[in-house]
Formats: C-alpha cells, sequence, structure tokens
C-alpha cells in the first residue's frame, strides 16, 4: 500500500513539532502586572498587596480550616485561579446557609460553626473562621441581601488587611462595599483577638500545599 506524500508530509510536521520548543518571540506572554518572582507551586501569583496598598496579611483563620487558592493561608491572586478566591471573610450560619441555597455549600469545612449553627451572625464570636471567598461570591450575597429575609446578616464581614487588592477589580464591585462591611468598625478592616493568633499558624501549615488549588467555585 502506498502512502501519499501529503499525508508523510503531515506526519513529519507533528514529529518536528513535538521535538523543537517555540522561539521565545511565541511564548505566553507573563500576565500584565505579575511579579517575575511571583510564584505559588509553580503557578503564578499577582503581588501580594491588600486593599489598602499595603502588604498582604495572612487570613486569620483561628479554629477553621486552612484556607486560600493555595491553601497556603493567603488570599492570593493569580491567573490560575479564575474564581479569584481573594476575599477574606468571616464565615456564619448565616452566610453558609445561603451559600448553600446558592449551590455552594461549603458547611462541611466547618464542623464548628455547624454546632453552633443558631448563634449570632455577628462578626464578634470567641474564635472567628475566616474563608478567602470568591470575589463574586461575595458580591452575590450583597446583592441578594437587598431582598433575602436576613438581610445584610448573610454578608460576610471582611478582614481588609487579608483581603487582595484584585478582589473588587475582579468580583466587579466599588472597594467602599468591602469597607462597608470590614470588621472592627473602626475602617481598619483588623480581626482583633479571638482568631488572630491562628493566622499565622494556619499560613505556615499550608504553605506549599495543594498546588492545583480550590475547587472552582469556593
Amino acid at each position: 500500500m502506498l502512502v501519499r506524500p501529503a499525508v508523510w508530509k503531515r506526519v513529519f510536521a507533528r514529529s518536528y513539532a513535538r521535538q523543537v520548543p517555540l522561539p521565545a518571540s511565541h511564548a505566553a506572554p507573563r500576565p500584565p502586572n505579575m511579579s517575575r518572582d511571583g510564584l505559588e507551586g509553580q503557578l503564578p501569583i499577582y503581588p501580594r498587596t491588600n486593599v489598602f496598598g499595603n502588604p498582604l496579611a495572612p487570613a486569620p483563620t483561628g479554629s477553621g480550616p486552612v484556607t486560600g487558592f493555595f491553601r497556603n493561608g493567603y488570599c492570593d491572586a493569580s491567573p490560575a485561579d479564575p474564581a479569584s478566591h481573594t476575599v477574606a471573610a468571616v464565615v456564619t450560619p448565616k452566610f453558609l446557609d445561603f451559600s448553600k441555597s446558592r449551590g455552594n455549600d461549603l458547611w462541611s469545612l466547618f464542623p464548628s460553626l455547624r454546632q453552633s449553627a443558631a448563634a449570632s451572625s455577628s462578626q464578634q464570636s470567641a474564635s472567628p473562621c475566616v474563608w478567602c471567598l470568591c470575589a463574586s461570591r461575595w458580591y452575590e450575597a450583597l446583592k441578594a441581601s437587598a431582598s433575602h429575609p436576613d438581610g445584610e446578616a448573610i454578608v460576610p464581614r471582611v478582614v481588609l488587611e487579608a483581603t487582595h487588592e484584585r478582589a473588587p477589580l475582579d468580583g466587579r464591585f466599588d472597594k467602599s462595599e468591602l469597607e462597608r462591611f470590614a470588621v472592627g468598625g473602626d475602617g481598619t478592616g483588623t480581626l482583633n483577638g479571638g482568631g488572630g493568633g491562628g493566622a499565622a499558624a494556619g499560613g505556615a501549615q499550608g504553605r506549599g500545599g495543594g498546588a492545583t488549588g480550590e475547587k472552582i467555585g469556593r
């Protein structure tokens, strides 16, 4: 059986393409504002800057699970994370109920909150649970609060110092809306006491884990 010359050309071209790397001019472009040394688990991350323009603080997870797209305790932003897990949100039972009603059940991550589901939704708890929430998920709760029976109680309060500067851009909302729901009530967005001590510990335990990141949507 004879093989036509055109077929041989295609086979040779494919074999050659697999062996010869693309020239530098054909390499994938680096995302804008990307730190040259910004890598986490070999995936690129944007500079760790919070909404104040200061160094991003680790999320004060308290007794909760290690959080972040990379499970390193930081609400990092990365082009590898299209869901943008960049909002350091104080998780409450009312928010978890709302999130479950929207198809994003996070209850299994917070067994301690399940045991006290009847507790107040205030951020002033003995050991607050902070989770790096998708920017769009946080904004979803904010928009829904206008017509929800529990009102703004379903909107997680925000630890601004641990919330990435890209959160408003990725979530398509204004920074002032985050500030309105900042913890503390003094505009600093700092979570004092309670889970503060667990922040660094949580970050250290999770550093370097989960190179593929969180399940999209959480």
